[in-house]
């Protein structure tokens, strides 16, 4: 590598390098005769600075500055900035903020800045340390960190746009300012701390300077994820094999989440602490079929069991969840579905259906009939495919001549909204119509929503709406596109649905952890070797880590065969380990209470969020929700080699 030194306290040198790789000159960071950015010298009373930079490739420089404390300071405040010199159109802190976070009704941190103040973030809450990235006309950059190997090194970061440049700043002690973001749309004062240098007293900040040239480049912002990802130390989990994975899910749904009551048999959301030492089924909201209830889809896993094992009583559970889950009751004669049994059981008149829920009943419902077709059960076909086509009609009727579908709807057929990307969800299931009819109005319709869709993402960068307790950008939201891209190339062998999908699959990976988050030894997740490798953040409006990229290993494994690319076969690995995590052997005991087999709970608290961090007791919550099972289950019913997710 080549280096240069920047000091304070010397003349400034520079290097010349060649037009078509990064280099360094006197006034600034040039590529292709282009100066694009600079570094920001560094003023603060009692400390001087001197940089390091060094040319890892052509398009990449790491800069390291050591700061040196020339007399007594008891407040430090460091900072690594890098200016991009251009007006910027697309500015975005990974997972944190995209161009501004203005879509959508949730009060998740607005804008970049709040009564004249930069918004500063902690390291811990982007996928990629610190990681801030802006895009010009004609350049993009992007700036990022190492992973800190202690608290005291411990950082910030923050974006800065202002008309005709943006800054990317890295800061030292870790803050955040003005506000620190605590929950869903609430907020807590700033979070501060002191840093106090001695004379002579040093601190290093670190800072990776990647340069792209958009002419000719689809998505620019994929090439600043590739060198991420490939600087990125792979912290794969130490977990259990898929055969274990298979046994403790398949024993969770059928021995603590199986619930039966008068008139309902199938599974409940999930299981929540007693308050007397051990766990219960929760007691309201407890039946859905999809989202985070996941009834569908534990039907056909308890199918896919009795195939796989000739155990009986996967298959008379499945069968009495499938005749609930598909009684006159749920369906209307327009074919709307209800889509929470307790609609049901408590005989509501106000039945509103979603789309994630909608989609994800009939797609499983499609799965359905093939499992009991190899199982040789004849006498649900006929009654599983009316309610999965039912589904389909309702929303098919109801689509607008723009393509796209709503979001949620009355019994009647009233839609409430169709704000968002959730819509998707609807298109895969009506591929699987067209599949199991050969009715070219179902393909047409997936087309038309297909189109809408990706339009919008492809417009914005980003995908909407799709968590259901959220109304902002997210994550979730992306997953029904991915499939649908795939699902797309199977229908109809045209390769830009492969680089569609590529493009999905580059903004998941700007919600996923590309490294391992330092704890202290003593605090929970540290005890019990918890990583957040692999782990993907929620959305704009709830800043923590969940295990829901598991329900997109298996297209992460087929993108990877269909382009030869390792990359994501690589981030596939990533997922299954962070999400095969602390699921329980029924001797697993996480704050006094043993969870039973196969549960494991939804949240990972990688920031501060939802807990007094002076305590630092509940990074790990209790919240043992029923779909984290069933995806890692769906997942493994849909793959025919399981050992690719055993070797690394």
């Amino acid at each position: 590598m080549k280096k240069l030194l920047i000091s304070t306290l010397v003349p400034i040198l520079f290097l010349c390098g060649c037009s078509n790789r990064l280099y360094m000159k006197k006034d600034g960071i040039y590529y292709k005769n282009s100066n694009i950015a600079e570094l920001v010298p560094y003023s603060g009373e009692g400390v001087i600075s001197q940089d390091k930079v060094e040319h890892v490739n052509k398009n990449l420089l790491k800069v390291t500055r050591q700061f040196v404390a020339v007399e007594d300071v008891e407040d430090a405040h460091l900072t690594l900035d890098v200016r991009h010199k251009a007006k910027c159109d697309r500015v975005i802190i990974p997972a944190i903020t995209y161009n501004g976070n203005h879509w959508g009704r949730g009060r998740e941190p607005k804008g970049f800045q709040t009564d004249g103040e930069w918004h500063t973030y902690s390291y811990r809450r982007t996928p990629i340390p610190g990681a801030t990235y802006s895009e010009s006309e004609s350049y993009a950059v992007a700036v990022w960190s190492d992973v800190p190997q202690s608290e005291q090194e411990a950082f910030s970061c923050a974006l800065m746009p202002e008309g005709k440049m943006t800054t990317h700043s890295l800061m030292m002690p870790e803050e955040e300012r003005p506000f620190t973001y605590v929950t869903k749309d609430g907020y807590a004062a700033s979070t501060l701390r002191t840093l106090a240098l001695r004379k002579g007293e040093t601190r290093t900040l670190t800072a990776y300077v990647y340069v792209a040239d958009k002419e000719g480049v689809e998505n620019t912002m994929s090439l600043f994820l590739d060198e991420a990802w490939k600087q990125a130390k792979k912290d794969y989990a130490e977990v259990i094999t898929t055969d274990k994975v298979w046994e403790y899910g398949v024993k969770y749904a059928k021995e603590s989440l199986w619930a039966e009551e008068r008139g309902f048999k199938g599974f409940n959301i999930g299981l929540v602490p007693d308050g007397k030492g051990g766990w219960r089924q929760r007691p309201f909201y407890k039946y859905e079929v999809g989202w985070c209830g996941q009834n569908a889809s534990f039907i056909n896993s308890l199918l896919f069991d009795y195939l796989r094992t000739g155990d009986v009583t996967s298959k008379d559970k499945a069968l009495a969840a499938l005749e609930c889950w598909t009684a006159p009751e749920t369906q209307r004669e327009n074919g709307f579905y209800v889509t929470h049994y307790d609609n049901i059981l408590s005989k509501s008149q106000n039945v509103v259906s979603d789309a994630c829920n909608l989609g994800t009943a009939a797609q499983n419902f499609f799965e359905t009939i093939e499992l009991l077709e190899k199982c040789n059960i004849t006498e649900p076909v006929a009654r599983v495919r009316e309610v999965a086509l039912g589904i389909c009609d309702f929303v098919r009727a109801d689509q607008q001549p723009s393509g796209v579908y709503g979001k949620g709807w009355r019994e009647n057929g009233e839609c409430l909204y169709r704000e968002g990307t959730v819509g998707a969800f609807m298109i895969a299931p009506m591929l699987s119509a067209y599949k199991h009819t050969d009715k070219d109005e179902y393909f047409a319709s997936a087309k038309a929503a297909y189109d809408y869709y990706y339009n919008e993402f492809y417009k914005n960068g980003y995908t909407t709406a799709g968590a259901l307790d959220t109304w902002c950008i997210d994550k979730e939201s992306s997953l029904p596109l991915l499939r649908a891209s795939l699902m797309m190339y199977d229908a109809t062998g045209n390769k830009k649905y492969i680089d569609h999908a590529e493009a999905i699959s580059y903004y998941l990976s700007s919600w996923m952890w590309h490294y391992e988050s330092l704890y202290p030894k003593d605090v929970e997740v540290a005890r019990h070797n918890y990583t957040t490798f692999g782990a993907t953040s929620v959305s704009v409006q709830h800043h923590h880590l969940d295990e829901y990229a598991l329900l997109w290993v298996g297209e992460w494994l087929r993108l990877a065969e269909l382009t030869g690319r390792k990359v994501w076969r690589e981030k596939a690995l990533a997922v299954w380990t962070n999400g095969c995590q602390l699921i329980s052997d029924g001797k697993l005991e996480i704050r006094g209470l043993v969870r039973p087999v196969g549960a494991q709970n939804e949240a990972f608290f990688n920031c501060r969020w939802q807990f007094d961090e002076q305590k630092d007791a509940t990074r790990i919550n209790n919240w043992l929700v029923a779909w984290p099972g069933a995806f890692r289950l769906e997942t493994l019913r849909k793959l025919d080699d399981w050992t690719l997710l055993d070797e690394k």
